[in-house]
């Protein structure tokens, strides 16, 4: 079977040549035809992309958004020198307010201490007016105002700092791109024209619609800095805005990196300007492909789809390196052109085949994430892997036909490299023993570092320190009590139900429960909801004594206040409940930590609000900070399944490809050796399991059995021919030991780019994935030669492990 396979490459070879002009010219005009859809090529960092539209927390989200509008604000902070009391300062902030107001796209709301609601009562009733209206114009009126901004808890960290010394401004867009708007965001959205749409057909605002609206609130900003003011500028949409614009960043240097690390190895190894160009054209084009259908797919570019680009121009780059060093040996031995690319196709088709399908098969088993960009990589990675491959049977052979690949260089008996390389496979061979021994120690090694393994998802540690951004949610962590918060959905079962004193009191002690709560690191400020309305009316409508801001004991009084309180011209309790009262939101702001002390706090505070509201009410929570909680809930519960198929696929595609049980059990070895010991050096080195990191072991598996195969394809040819397993390991490394280092080499190299990532995350990954590589390929070299010898010594030598 082996042969006629192998045959069927060498006409295929030959094919290619007698056509190549024609192969060319049909490969380009498909790819630029297909290339057309780059144009709707997006980013998208949101929180609630990462779930998949039928996950239940998605879900959850989706209704409340539905109900109440997009819970996400974005918040601008500023510190005056002299404190915000100033008459100079409350100038510019009115100026600044009233720019985002005229500047800044999907607006629904702009809040602060210009326009903040405040609620008196008078001669007349109930007056609800914005707070510094009339504007205060004397000293006198400024520290009167201010008095009553300090005294009031509705405004503390909300518009002002409880210090007096930070104004805050909080901007609210839309959850759903209007309708009006979709025929003017070109260049920001590609979406169906329709003077109505469907609830079913609403558009929701994208990431590149919030960057949008952030480089607006930017541009404002930047017209008041100066020495006597301090800006800060985030909220979780500021934050994914700014995390995909990194991305952007981080993936152009990423290619463009990992293009000078191959050519400098394709040169290094060829020494030929066609060997390095052609291989780098028929990888770009397979990239290029590749992320054309993504653009075709919808699949926006994520924090771990970035690595895509380098990814597949690392992995694709493999197979050219090795159709190029046996073409070069063959010409080297005295073929002519045609007949060497027919027999580097007749040689190295099958393992290059072989190859990328255990290599899809091992990235296929992201496709099963509850995360929807993790479960998309492993859509998008399999595609790119396999159109890599296409392209460098068809494109790369066709080029090579064409263009003059340099004078053959004379075949001496064995370079510097190849005899080093022969050297240590014979040690392992004669030695196998003690390499066993040492692999053993490395593996106990490694086991010790995976029990110290621990789970982080701390997305601000993602930016570097100096970041604005990093800054930026500092600052709000510290002087205003957070930058993210998550609200609480509390629906009764009636109608009118949060008209009932004793629920609202309910809500009034899950108020208090909530500022004083402090659990797994995570320590909430504030919370806003109906209750807050309620007492600060029924205050007002007490000639203003703080002694009434309570919560009325009788229910028809709270339902007239209440009246009272929207005749007056304030919209701020539809913002609150839904209009039948059945169903409030509370609002809480917590400080931005890590991902993972989320759940256990969410978890703890459920229970206690599900305790004090009782078994009549339901209890949902949702917003941002459950989405961070889930999402490395999610990605940790996929991880163990990514790694149990990954490793189940391609050990049966091992088994079925080597055509042998033994043997593709035995292959595996070398395989997982590298996983074992990145998850143990991460360990040791004390970098958690987060959403990108996670991924690593199939991503290994994947790419370590590469050289496998390309070991025990040719392994099994060589034990045919001589017998002797020493001699057959001397000749497989001598023949593919070059293109076995050289393209180890370029993988860890592309992950070693991520060293000089913007976004700090990458770096532990990169280092850890390349270091992986780099074990691989020792095990292939040293590992794997050692297992052989040892069946191979137990069975007196095994002439054949073929399939017949």
């Amino acid at each position: 079977m082996r042969d006629r396979i192998e045959t069927a490459f060498g006409r295929w070879g030959r094919f290619v040549v007698e056509h190549a002009a024609g192969v060319v010219v049909v490969i380009l005009v498909a790819t630029a035809l297909f290339a057309v859809q780059l144009q709707h090529f997006r980013l998208d960092s949101s929180l609630e992309s990462y779930f998949h539209e039928d996950d239940p927390v998605r879900q959850q989200y989706d209704a409340f958004r539905d109900l109440f509008g997009r819970d996400a604000i974005f918040v601008v902070a500023l510190q005056p020198r002299d404190g915000v009391f100033q008459a100079d300062f409350l100038e510019e902030l009115r100026l600044i307010h009233e720019a985002i107001e005229e500047e800044v796209p999907f607006l629904v709301e702009v809040t602060s201490l210009v326009n903040i609601r405040e609620t008196i009562g008078n001669e007349d009733g109930l007056d609800v007016h914005d707070f510094l209206d009339p504007w205060p114009e004397t000293e006198q009126d400024i520290r009167a105002a201010e008095a009553r901004a300090l005294a009031n808890p509705l405004y503390r960290n909300l518009v002002v700092g409880e210090d007096g010394q930070v104004a805050v401004i909080a901007v609210e867009t839309e959850a759903y791109v209007p309708a009006e708007d979709i025929d003017s965001l070109d260049g920001f959205s590609d979406r169906e024209e329709s003077d109505a749409i469907e609830e079913s057909e609403r558009v929701l605002l994208s990431g590149e619609d919030d960057l949008r609206i952030t480089h607006a609130l930017q541009d404002i900003l930047d017209r008041h800095e100066s020495d006597e003011l301090e800006i800060h500028m985030s909220g979780m949409p500021v934050f994914n805005a700014m995390l995909s614009e990194r991305i952007g960043y981080d993936m152009g240097l990423f290619t463009g990196l990992s293009i000078v690390l191959v050519a400098l190895f394709l040169g290094l190894l060829f020494r030929r300007v066609a060997a390095v160009i052609l291989p780098i054209i028929t990888v770009l084009l397979s990239v290029m492909s590749t992320l054309a259908f993504m653009a075709a797919a919808d699949i926006p570019l994520m924090p771990p789809t970035q690595t895509i680009p380098s990814f597949l121009l690392a992995v694709g780059i493999g197979g050219a390196v090795h159709l190029l060093t046996i073409f070069y040996q063959a010409l080297r031995r005295g073929d002519d052109k045609t007949t060497a690319i027919s027999f580097a196709l007749a040689h190295s088709g099958l393992p290059i085949v072989m190859t990328s399908v255990t290599t899809a098969g091992g990235l296929i088993s992201f496709t099963s994430a509850a995360l929807r960009p993790i479960s998309q990589f492993g859509v998008v990675t399999p595609v790119g892997v396999l159109l890599s491959l296409v392209f460098v049977l068809t494109l790369l052979p066709a080029l090579m036909a064409l263009v003059p690949m340099g004078a053959a260089q004379p075949d001496t008996d064995q370079t510097a490299s190849q005899r080093a390389l022969v050297g240590i496979g014979a040690f392992s061979t004669r030695r196998s023993a003690l390499v066993l021994a040492a692999w053993a120690l490395l593996i106990v090694w490694s086991i010790g570092g995976i029990t110290r393994l621990t789970i982080g998802h701390d997305m601000v540690k993602w930016f570097p320190i100096r970041d604005e951004q990093r800054q930026s949610i500092h600052f709000l962590n510290e002087r205003l009590g957070g930058a993210v918060g998550f609200e609480v959905l509390i629906s009764a079962t009636s109608e009118n139900a949060l008209h009932d004193p004793g629920l609202l009191r309910n809500l009034e002690e899950i108020h208090d429960f909530t500022e004083n709560f402090s659990f797994n690191h995570v320590d909430p400020d504030k919370a806003l909801s109906i209750v807050d309305v309620v007492k600060e009316t029924h205050r007002a409508l007490n000639e203003n004594r703080a002694g009434f801001y309570a919560i009325p004991d009788d229910r028809d009084l709270i339902s007239q206040e209440l009246l009272l309180f929207e005749n007056s011209g304030s919209d701020d309790v539809e913002d609150l409940v839904t209009p039948q009262f059945d169903i409030a939101r509370l609002t809480v702001r917590v400080p931005l930590v890590d991902g993972a002390y989320y759940m256990p706090f969410l978890d703890a505070y459920l229970e206690r609000a599900e305790e004090i509201l009782g078994p009549d009410v339901s209890v949902v929570l949702t917003g941002a900070v459950p989405l961070l909680g889930h999402t490395i809930h999610a990605a940790l519960s996929s991880m163990v399944r990514s790694y149990a198929v990954a490793l189940v696929v391609i050990t049966l595609l091992m088994m079925g490809l080597i055509g042998s049980v033994r043997v593709g059990l035995l292959s595996m070895l070398p395989n997982l050796a590298p996983v074992v010991f990145a998850l143990g050096l991460m360990g040791w080195l004390g970098i958690p399991i987060d959403m990108l990191n996670l991924m690593l072991g199939s991503i290994v598996i994947g790419l370590a059995v590469d050289d496998t195969i390309h070991f025990m394809h040719n392994f099994r040819r060589e034990i045919e021919q001589s017998g002797d397993v020493e001699t057959a390991v001397a000749n497989t490394l001598r023949s593919t030991g070059q293109a076995l280092f050289f393209t180890s080499c370029v993988l860890a190299s592309a992950f070693l780019v991520y060293t000089q990532a913007y976004m700090s995350m990458l770096f532990g990954f990169g280092v850890l994935t390349a270091s992986a590589i780099a074990v691989a390929f020792i095990a292939d070299l040293t590992l794997a030669p050692a297992l052989v010898s040892r069946v191979n010594w137990a069975k007196r030598v095994r002439a054949v492990a073929v399939d017949r």
